[in-house]
């Protein structure tokens, strides 16, 4: 009975109105969900009969609207991919038992929103079955757009953790491994021949020798702290590894859950890094050395200074530099260019060419300069090497030599009238080989030889631009002349027009503080003189066969004499005829020899005295019998000597030779003669003697009743020659000073 009347006060339509608007003004208080009511039929059909003002303003609907969603079961307004999941809520909901689904619906304006369904069913125990299901939802579209960029984000983190080639570790507070990405895994165990396995202790697989600095390590991150450290075998192998660990904290919920070891394998680049060590030491010194200004900066301030280009601009030391803007040294007149250069040039990383500029020294003073730089990049910065040359000098020498030219042009005119008078082609250069003045015959003598038309201000060489070698002679003369040469050559050359013969005289020209600024060459046509000595030659040719044909005729005629006087010997029985025609025939002898030797030499104007005493001292001892006995040496340097000297030396060396062969060495007595010839400048120094049975004591030479030491005293005085007899314990020897001038002789 009381059950009965609970039931019909529930279904009093009046009091389950005010409930509900009971309700609906309690649950925004009590809650932000947004809350449902559904009624259960007999047959299973759900009908929305209640919701909250959350709910309502949620679906921007009315309450009187609530009619038009009375079948629960119309699944248009949720995803179509969520249908399957909807139908299984509802028939699981009816079973009496709650349920909590996360689905998807249309939102008012179409978009999709994510809902948390927590559903409970109210069973009614007389009726056996669910009567009414209460809803609470909330709004889950913003968590599930997280929880989705959040696993897209884990997704790239994994790809990003595989592909990189560091070896990536995760770590736990008790040591234990939790992640290793592919990298790692794959590396480790091909260097080292480890595995590395999750839940192991990562001390496990550390050396020994560097356990406790690696746990160290990985305390200070656990601490919250960011670390890195180098290892060398930080794995027990024996390979040689260097690996740079770094150690980064993880924050979970605010607080440290696992550390990230980072490995990375720099074996290979601490090999290079102490290579280019050595590489930039070397590189640093050749900058210091260096005579320019080498500097470095980045953003517009400088970074370094070598010491030359410190001094340039008047400062001690890097510190007073540092950190200065690059504007600083620059003079105003060049600030825009620099900027535009520089600009172009980290835009582009091109080198920048060469170019002159002002700058300022630290006392204000300004000075040219010229530039050159090259911008690069080094951990995503921009730097800017600059070269910087002092071109003061330079600049000051450019304006002297364009003075230098002024002057030379201006008097150019004057020199013109003068040289164009001159029958000789005159040419002068500057230090580019450019003419800078030429007379008309130098034009014309051009044209005949190389058919071009030379004038002031075209390169010397370009007359022969058409023949390689002769262009080659053309510079080579002329940089000969240009380094202060002073010299003549003659050329024969075949010209385009006739052949000529030329007589080219080179010297250099020079400013008054003695710096050379040019050459000049003066061209003589020796053409002529050429032919004409040509004729002189060939007519002395001439000459010099006729004149050794009559030194050979002498001789022969000399020979015919000899030849008489020896027949007369053969018919007269008288022995000291016989002797004196015999001398008579050596002395002829001895100056046949020597107009055999004229005609013999190259040269018919003296006689190599040297071979001629040789030939000599063999014909007298042949002809005295005396070659079995007697010995004979000469000591003798290279001597030669005209007719006029020649003709009565020979006849003193016969007389005196003859004169030992015949009384020094009597009966089968063996001696040696010896003749000695020294020169010197005033004249030929002559010792002739031997060992034989020598001359009688106070033997007085110049008062001789001998005709051949008479001669010899004749011959002697006739060439103003020294002459006497030498004391000597074996022999006999004579000392003779010719003098001699220097028309006189060839030595």
């Amino acid at each position: 009975m009381a059950l009965a009347k609970l039931i019909n006060w529930f279904k009093d339509r009046s009091l389950r109105k005010k409930i509900e608007r009971e309700i609906r003004v309690l649950t925004p208080v009590v809650s932000n969900d947004y809350i449902y009511r559904l009624e259960v039929s007999e047959e299973g059909k759900l009908e929305l009969t209640w919701v909250n003002d959350a709910f309502l303003s949620f679906a921007k609907m009315r309450s009187e609207d609530l009619i038009l969603l009375r079948n629960a079961r119309d699944l248009s307004k949720f995803h179509p991919d969520d249908h399957a999941l909807v139908d299984e809520r509802i028939k699981f909901l009816l079973t009496g038992l709650s349920r909590v689904d996360e689905y998807r619906v249309y939102g008012p304006e179409g978009e999709i929103l994510w809902l948390r369904d927590h559903g409970r069913p109210i069973w009614d125990q007389v009726l056996g079955r669910v009567t009414q299901i209460y809803g609470s939802v909330q709004d889950i579209t913003e968590r599930k757009k997280n929880e989705i960029i959040l696993k897209d984000q884990l997704s790239y983190i994994s790809i990003l953790l595989d592909s990189t080639e560091d070896w990536v570790i995760r770590i736990n507070p008790s040591g234990k491994i939790q992640y290793v990405n592919s990298s790692g895994r794959t590396e480790i165990e091909k260097q080292f021949g480890i595995e590395l396995k999750q839940e192991d202790k990562i001390l496990s697989y550390i050396s020994e020798d560097h356990r406790e600095i690696f746990l160290a390590q990985l305390n200070k991150a656990f601490s919250g702290e960011k670390v890195k450290w180098h290892f060398s075998r930080l794995f027990p192998t024996t390979s040689n590894s260097e690996l740079e660990a770094s150690f980064a904290p993880l924050l979970r919920e605010g607080t440290i859950k696992e550390v990230v070891l980072f490995l990375k394998d720099i074996t290979l680049r601490t090999v290079w890094e102490t290579a280019l060590l050595a590489s930039e030491e070397k590189y640093r010194r050749l900058v210091e050395v260096s005579p320019d200004g080498i500097g470095l900066h980045a953003d517009g301030k400088v970074l370094y200074i070598n010491e030359a280009g410190l001094k340039m601009l008047g400062y001690n030391s890097l510190e007073e530099v540092e950190g200065m803007q690059i504007t600083d040294f620059i003079h105003p007149d060049s600030r825009q260019v620099v900027s535009e250069r520089v600009l172009r040039a980290m835009l582009r990383s091109e080198p920048l060419e060469p170019i002159e500029e002002k700058f300022v020294r630290k006392d204000g003073s300004e000075f040219p300069v010229e530039v050159s730089a090259v911008a690069f990049d080094q951990r995503g910065k921009k730097f800017m090497q600059v070269i910087v040359r002092d071109i003061t000098e330079r600049k000051k020498a450019d304006e002297e030599l364009a003075e230098l030219r002024r002057k030379i042009l201006q008097t150019n005119d004057r020199l013109q009238a003068i040289i164009e008078g001159v029958k000789d082609s005159i040419c002068a250069v500057d230090m580019d080989l450019r003419i800078i003045s030429c007379n008309t015959a130098f034009e014309l003598l051009v044209w005949r030889l190389y058919g071009r038309r030379m004038t002031v201000g075209n390169r010397i060489y370009d007359m022969a631009m058409d023949n390689s070698e002769e262009m080659e002679t053309i510079i080579r003369n002329w940089s000969r002349a240009l380094t202060g040469e002073v010299f003549k050559i003659e050329r024969k050359i075949s010209g385009l027009i006739s052949d000529n013969v030329l007589e080219i005289n080179y010297s250099s020209i020079r400013d008054e503080s003695h710096n050379m600024i040019g050459a000049t060459q003066i061209i003589r046509d020796v053409t002529e003189r050429y032919h004409y000595e040509e004729t002189l030659r060939k007519s002395l040719e001439e000459k010099e066969v006729m004149l050794k044909e009559i030194h050979h005729r002498v001789k022969n005629n000399l020979q015919v004499v000899s030849s008489l006087l020896s027949l007369q010997t053969d018919f007269t029985d008288d022995p000291k005829l016989v002797s004196i025609l015999k001398e008579c025939e050596r002395r002829i002898q001895s100056m046949a020899l020597v107009h055999k030797e004229l005609y013999q030499n190259d040269t018919i104007a003296d006689a190599d005295f040297t071979e001629y005493l040789n030939n000599l001292l063999v014909a007298l001892v042949q002809s005295f019998g005396a070659n079995r006995k007697v010995e004979y040496s000469i000591e003798s340097q290279d001597i030669r000597l005209n007719l006029d000297f020649a003709i009565p030396l020979a006849l003193v060396f016969n007389e005196l030779v003859s004169n030992s062969l015949k009384y020094a060495f009597p009966g089968e007595k063996r001696g040696r003669i010896f003749i000695g010839l020294n020169k010197s400048p005033e004249g030929i120094s002559i010792l002739v003697g031997d060992d034989g049975v020598g001359l009688p004591k106070n033997f007085n030479v110049r008062n001789s009743d001998g005709l051949g030491l008479q001669l010899v005293g004749m011959l002697l005085d006739k060439l103003k020659a020294k002459w006497e007899l030498v004391p000597v314990e074996i022999g006999t020897r004579y000392s003779i000073q010719v003098p001699l001038s220097k028309k006189n002789s060839s030595f």
